[in-house]
């Protein structure tokens, strides 16, 4: 409470606030995270046309683009980006370019009947550009947009990557079953409520899982606490990926294990 909690995307190299009453969740959707309402969290099979529908806001990298340059990201916002927009709405758009933070920055809009916002836009030249999309200038979009920060130029580097490290860390022991590790790096509270015994017995009763690769995509982050958001990738055409989380606590300046859980994608 009272603290400004943010999104980490360890995967795109960006950070921003979570609007009030949001969701931001980077497995459910590969390469993207997801800005969404809690009321309305996306369902299987919807598309991201029918999560802008009901208000969610999605961030992800711009592939095409790297390394910060100005001249090719406001190509890239012209040629790219703005007759894309006119082709798949068959209308105008509304191109605004600014400068942020001391980045390079772009609104596009795209236009229906009477000037009516169909999809909003706000690009921003970092080492590796973001995009930020909705169905419309909305609060959360602005707050998401306005919020974002480069990774690896903002002044929570150092903790974040902290973060980052000790979880790849607990990771690795959660992969290799190390319930004496686990325990040993973890929290008063993690430990009152895992014992030995029931630690082993929910590793073994994950081994299954714990053994597939993991990609660490991102994760919540308030100063004293980080909530990581993993995927334990399928190793077989038969298998689903599974979302993991979890969560560390900052004590004496050092991160350490304060839960964690796995549940279907």
């Amino acid at each position: 409470a009272g603290l400004d909690l943010k999104y980490v995307s360890l995967s795109g190299g960006y950070l921003f606030s979570v609007p009030a009453k949001y969701i931001a969740n980077g497995v459910t959707m590969s390469g993207v995270t997801l800005v969404y309402p809690e009321a309305s969290p996306p369902e299987d099979g919807q598309s991201l046309n029918d999560l802008y529908l009901q208000g969610t806001v999605a961030v992800q990298p711009i592939g095409e683009l790297k390394d910060d340059n100005p001249e090719a990201f406001m190509t890239y916002i012209k040629d790219v980006l703005v007759a894309d927009l006119g082709k798949i709405f068959k209308g105008a758009t509304d191109l605004r370019p600014a400068t942020q933070k001391d980045a390079v920055t772009a609104e596009v809009y795209a236009l229906g009947e009477a000037g009516k916002r169909l999809r909003a836009n706000y690009a921003i030249d970092f080492t590796q550009p973001v995009l930020v999309a909705a169905g419309d200038r909305s609060d959360a979009f602005l707050t998401v947009g306005f919020t974002m920060e480069d990774l690896k130029k903002t002044s929570l580097k150092s903790d974040i990557d902290q973060a980052a490290e000790a979880t790849k860390d607990i990771a690795q022991k959660l992969q290799q079953q190390n319930s004496v590790d686990l325990r040993k790096n973890a929290t008063a509270g993690f430990k009152k409520k895992m014992t030995e015994e029931k630690l082993v017995d929910t590793l073994n009763k994950s081994a299954q899982y714990l053994k597939r690769p993991i990609n660490i995509v991102g994760g919540l982050y308030d100063g004293k606490f980080f909530v990581a958001q993993l995927v334990f990738e399928a190793k077989t055409a038969a298998e689903q990926p599974i979302s993991g989380i979890v969560s560390l606590q900052k004590v004496d300046n050092t991160w350490k294990l304060d839960g964690f859980q796995l549940s279907e994608l």
